[in-house]
């Protein structure tokens, strides 16, 4: 019995000095992460930086973090930012954000504000913490811009997992609910008001491969690029008007997809006002590709097509309607 206890002690009193040194190890970590940042010309500020959850886990809370990469513009600050681990896996983290924070960029300024956010990363024990897989979801997420539009959904849920069988490649999943758009956005889309102020759901399935592995010198150095997008669904519900796509692109290094995407369009004529409306598809282009979709077209306005994309630009069948997207991840 004497035994017992004093193996029951020498372990406790072990576990107690490895916590204790994980702790160390872990808030010290963080610091020199911040440091080096600086050193690199980042602006990185925390308030506090605290580490608690003994004996089974490293809870870590930092206050007023400030994080501004001067190479791209980004910038994100945030009052506090939490990050929950069990002792024995520290790899493995959750990540709890304050309700309001700032992001920005180049561009805009945008304040964020939602009831939470919450996500779960499950990192690779080496040195890059390279993403295995990921989950963040959101509930009554508000998006304000210092330009002076806002956008809001109810709910989202986000998740991205690495494909074992292939190098930098990820599949990544999205489903959206009552999605706000912007005032401008929405006029400009649909200008005589008759679909609903919110788009039902957003979903999208799709693998993506990258130039190089998201880790941490992703967020430190360059933001991986995309090289292909293998599209398995992308669909939207807003009112009586729901469109799919489907297809694969390989990604130039100018950013340009090259491929076909396949497109299921329901009352597919407010999708061409909305394109028209917003300049995706110029107005002298309008009358000749709703002659020839009105050929395709099957009942109540269901049209399948496919678009190409190619030198830069999309083409329905031969025909070039715009120019394409380029897909650069800053």
């Amino acid at each position: 019995m004497t035994r017992l206890i004093v193996i029951l002690l020498v372990g406790s009193l072990a576990w107690m000095v490895w916590w204790a040194v994980g702790q160390g190890a872990y808030e010290q970590g963080l610091n020199a992460w911040i440091k080096d940042r600086r050193t690199e010309g980042w602006a990185a500020d925390v308030g506090t930086l605290e580490t608690r959850g003994f004996p089974n886990r490293f809870d870590t809370t930092l206050t007023d973090l400030r994080l501004a990469d001067p190479e791209t513009g980004v910038a994100w600050a945030v009052p506090m930012l939490q990050i929950l681990s069990l002792a024995y896996k520290p790899h493995q983290v959750i990540l709890v954000v304050a309700e309001n924070h700032r992001f920005s960029t180049p561009v805009e300024t945008l304040d964020i504000r939602h009831e939470d956010a919450r996500a779960s990363l499950f990192l690779k024990p080496e040195a890059a913490l390279g993403l295995d897989r990921a989950v963040l979801i959101l509930s009554d997420l508000g998006v304000t811009a210092e330009s002076g539009w806002d956008m809001s959904l109810a709910s989202g849920r986000f998740a991205a997992e690495s494909v074992a069988a292939a190098d930098n490649t990820y599949r990544i999943g999205a489903e959206v609910t009552d999605l706000a758009l912007p005032r401008p956005t929405r006029r400009l889309l649909d200008p005589a008001g008759v679909l609903p102020k919110s788009v039902g759901t957003l979903h999208l399935d799709a693998t993506l491969a990258f130039d190089r592995p998201w880790d941490r010198h992703a967020i430190e150095e360059a933001r991986p690029q995309p090289t292909a997008i293998d599209l398995s669904d992308l669909s939207a519900r807003w009112g009586d008007v729901t469109f799919r796509a489907a297809g694969k692109v390989a990604v130039g290094p100018d950013g340009y997809p090259e491929g076909e995407v396949a497109i299921r369009a329901v009352e597919w004529r407010k999708i061409l006002d909305m394109a028209v409306a917003s300049g995706v598809l110029p107005e002298s282009a309008r009358a000749p590709l709703e002659n020839g979709l009105s050929l395709m077209s099957g009942p109540k306005d269901t049209l399948d097509v496919t678009l190409g994309f190619d030198g830069g630009f999309v083409r329905l069948g031969v025909i070039p309607i715009g120019p394409a997207p380029q897909l650069v991840i800053r």
